[in-house]
């Protein structure tokens, strides 16, 4: 039987996009993981007032605020997240440190603008080894084609060559989008390619570097087959797949929650929890609640009901909510631990850094005193 909370019947003018059903986000009894969380995947970063509210984050360093970091990480610690992975500017790395200490770890991106020599890349990613990253990431999307961002290109092969010298031996990558895209965004194929056609770069790539781990963005960039991603866990004893991008995961892990939970089950040293929640200078807390509370009800609970995140890429079917609904795995408690922690822990210490808190008590993650949502 799956569990329901309650919502508010009270109707809004215009309900906020992390909370279109009303829920009540202090509602949490349904979560019942106790242990800590590594969030794998996230985008913290030093923000101020002027920023858009979509696109690049971050890169203020220190005439930007570290605020909005700190009010992300004290909503996920009330979650149970004690540790937090972050993409960001490099000269944001030393003001998130001074602030937050080692509640946070770095993650580079191996990236440049499409005129820049290939020098450019090379020097970026020196600043970021000489400020204590512990992974790089390649983002290879196939809107980034345009601008020479392909997994394999010549200049990202010499960077990480050039980061596996220098010590590092995790590797983060975006690979694909969502199918809905392909059939939208990217129905061009002879532009974008097909999404099978994105695996082929990247299987090249992992073949050729079979000493470093990898790390596969938001579910490897398809929920959508499970099958698919059975094959390429099979294949690559070397390859992990991270939880991120909340709204994507909830619309396409859950109409395959059997399969899904099936394939967890099968591999469950191989996944990691991440969020890809990104710091906004005007975003409230609940924005931050909706997609921690969304991430935890999906892999631990068996609930079942509307998402509260507004979904744009979701098309309802007639009479059916606006939104995906949402129907929690409940995966087993000791595969839910590696998911959430041991994972990401054995990953960080093979990388020479083991989390700061690397065996916080564990304690019940109970709601916040004031009621969110």
């Amino acid at each position: 039987m799956s569990t329901s909370l309650s919502v508010s019947t009270t109707p809004a003018a215009s309900p906020p996009e992390y909370n279109v059903t009303g829920i009540d986000f202090a509602q949490r009894h349904h979560l019942r993981y106790t242990g800590p969380i590594i969030d794998f995947h996230s985008h913290v970063t030093m923000t101020r007032p002027e920023e858009p509210t979509h696109g690049p984050a971050g890169g203020a360093g220190v005439a930007g605020s570290s605020d909005a970091a700190a009010l992300m990480l004290a909503e996920g610690e009330s979650f149970g997240v004690v540790q937090t992975i972050s993409m960001c500017a490099v000269q944001d790395i030393a003001p998130l440190r001074q602030r937050l200490g080692q509640r946070l770890l770095f993650n580079a991106m191996i990236s440049k603008k499409p005129d820049d020599p290939d020098s450019a890349a090379f020097e970026t990613l020196e600043r970021f080894l000489q400020a204590g990253i512990v992974m790089v990431k390649l983002w290879a999307a196939p809107r980034g084609r345009d601008r020479g961002l392909v997994v394999d290109a010549p200049w990202r092969i010499e960077a990480l060559k050039r980061a596996r010298a220098a010590g590092i031996r995790l590797v983060m990558v975006h690979v694909a989008d969502p199918d809905v895209w392909f059939a939208s965004i990217y129905a061009d194929a002879a532009k974008y390619g097909t999404k099978p056609e994105q695996y082929e770069r990247l299987m090249r790539v992992m073949d050729q570097f079979p000493d470093l781990v990898w790390i596969a963005a938001h579910m490897a960039g398809d929920p959508e087959h499970p099958d698919h991603l059975d094959e390429l866990l099979t294949r690559y004893p070397n390859l992990y797949i991270d939880t991120s991008a909340t709204k994507w995961q909830v619309r396409e892990v859950s109409p395959r929650r059997e399969a899904i939970r099936a394939l967890i089950l099968k591999h469950p040293t191989r996944f990691l929890f991440g969020t890809d929640l990104v710091t906004r200078h005007p975003l409230p807390r609940e924005h931050y609640t909706s997609r921690y509370w969304c991430q935890r009800t999906l892999w631990e609970s068996d609930w079942e009901g509307p998402s509260p995140i507004a979904d744009p890429d979701y098309t309802p079917p007639p009479g059916q909510p606006s939104t995906p609904i949402l129907r929690g795995l409940s995966l087993p408690p000791e595969v839910l631990r590696g998911l959430y922690y041991d994972n990401a822990l054995r990953l960080l210490q093979l990388a020479g850094c083991a989390a700061a808190i690397t065996q916080p008590q564990e304690t019940t993650v109970s709601p916040p005193a004031d009621k969110l949502g």
